[in-house]
């Protein structure tokens, strides 16, 4: 049997020990690019749906009000088509066109 990894707790919240690093990590990338055109990424809170930024951190990957989410949490959304980023077409698409 595998050994559970170990936790941290960040934020009041129990992580996944180097989570923190990722979350700092995420705040480096402020840009993606859609339709070949660089697009702010959407912060915490600032999603059309109230996903409780005012509350808590991010249900998902621990982000706080104002921060950006990181790599693959499904609360981020798409500046492009306002969907999952990790799950729309919109950045994939960019890489076929170049």
């Amino acid at each position: 049997m595998s050994e559970s990894p170990r936790k941290v707790l960040y934020r009041g919240v129990s992580v996944v020990e180097g989570w923190p690093e990722k979350i700092q990590a995420a705040q480096e990338i402020t840009t993606c690019i859609i339709g070949g055109k660089e697009a702010a990424r959407v912060r915490y809170g600032e999603e059309p749906d109230d996903w409780g930024a005012n509350d808590r951190p991010c249900h998902d990957c621990c982000a706080i009000k104002g921060e950006f989410h990181v790599e693959g949490c499904d609360v981020e959304r798409c500046a492009g088509c306002g969907g999952q980023r990790f799950n729309c077409d919109c950045e994939a698409s960019d890489e076929g066109d170049a």
